[in-house]
C-alpha cells in the first residue's frame, strides 16, 4: 500500500515542479514608459524632456513577474559599438530612453547597458541586444504616448481626468488596456507617473495584460493628474 502511495505520489510532485518552472519562463514584455514630470516629482531629475521616455523592455513570466538577466554573452564595448554604428538608432535612444538624472553621455549609455543586463538578457534567445534596442524604440515611438493622448483631450498641463479617459485613449491607439502607475503628491491628488503596455514575446505586438500584471496598477483613484512642467525648469 504503502509503494502504491508513493508511486501516486511521484507524478503528482512532478506535474507541480514542472508547472512552477514553466510559470517562472519568460512569457512576454512590458514596456514601461515614465512621464518625466511625474516621475521627477520624487526623484532628482536633471532632465526634463517633454515627452515620454522609456524606462525599459521587461521581459516577464506568466505570472507577471518581472525575470531578473543574466548579464547576457555580450560585454559592454561591444554593445555599445553596434549601437554607435546605426546613427538612426542611437539618435533615438538618446532621445527616447535617457537617463532622467545625469546629462553625462557615458552614464546615460551605461543606463542602456543596465537595461540589457539586468531585464532584456533575460530572454537572450529571443533577441540579440541591438534587435532588443530597435524592438524597444520601434516600440516607444509608435505609441508617442504625449501626441495621443493630447488628440484625445488629455493635455499635460497639471489638471485631472478619469483614469478610464486615459485607458481609452491608449487603448484607441494599441488595441489593448495600459496599467498605469502614479504618485502621491502634496496636495493629495495622484500624479501619473508610469505606462506599461504588454507586448508578445517577439516585441512585435502588443497583448491583453494578464491579471495579475493589472494588479500592479497603482493609479487606484477615479481621477489622475497629469503633472505639467515645472515652473522652474527650461530644459
Amino acid at each position: 500500500m504503502k509503494v502504491n502511495l508513493l508511486l501516486a505520489v511521484i507524478p503528482i510532485f512532478y506535474m507541480f515542479y514542472a508547472a512552477m518552472a514553466n510559470s517562472s519562463q519568460f512569457s512576454y514584455f512590458w514596456l514601461v514608459q515614465t512621464w518625466p514630470y511625474g516621475f521627477c516629482l520624487q526623484v532628482h531629475c536633471v532632465i526634463h524632456p517633454p515627452i515620454f521616455v522609456l524606462h525599459g523592455l521587461w521581459p516577464v513570466d506568466s505570472r507577471g513577474q518581472t525575470l531578473e538577466g543574466t548579464n547576457g554573452n555580450r560585454k559592454r564595448p561591444e554593445i555599445l559599438d553596434a549601437v554607435n554604428n546605426d546613427p538612426p538608432l542611437a539618435d533615438n535612444m538618446e532621445k527616447y530612453w535617457p537617463s532622467l538624472t545625469t546629462r553625462n553621455r557615458t552614464r546615460r549609455q551605461n543606463f542602456w547597458i543596465y537595461q540589457w543586463q539586468a531585464h532584456g538578457s533575460a530572454q537572450t534567445v529571443i533577441l540579440e541586444p541591438l534587435e532588443y534596442f530597435r524592438k524597444a524604440m520601434q516600440l516607444t515611438m509608435y505609441t508617442d504616448l504625449r501626441n495621443t493622448l493630447n488628440a484625445k483631450g488629455i493635455a499635460a498641463n497639471g489638471t485631472s481626468y478619469a483614469k478610464t479617459d486615459f485607458r481609452k485613449a491608449i487603448r484607441e491607439k494599441t488595441g489593448h488596456t495600459p496599467i498605469l502607475s502614479c504618485i502621491s503628491t502634496n496636495d493629495g491628488e495622484r500624479a501619473l507617473k508610469e505606462v506599461t503596455l504588454c507586448v508578445n514575446y517577439k516585441a512585435t505586438n502588443f497583448i491583453p495584460c494578464n491579471q495579475r500584471s493589472i494588479s500592479t496598477e497603482s493609479c487606484r483613484q477615479e481621477n489622475i493628474k497629469f503633472p505639467t512642467r515645472p515652473a522652474n525648469r527650461n530644459d
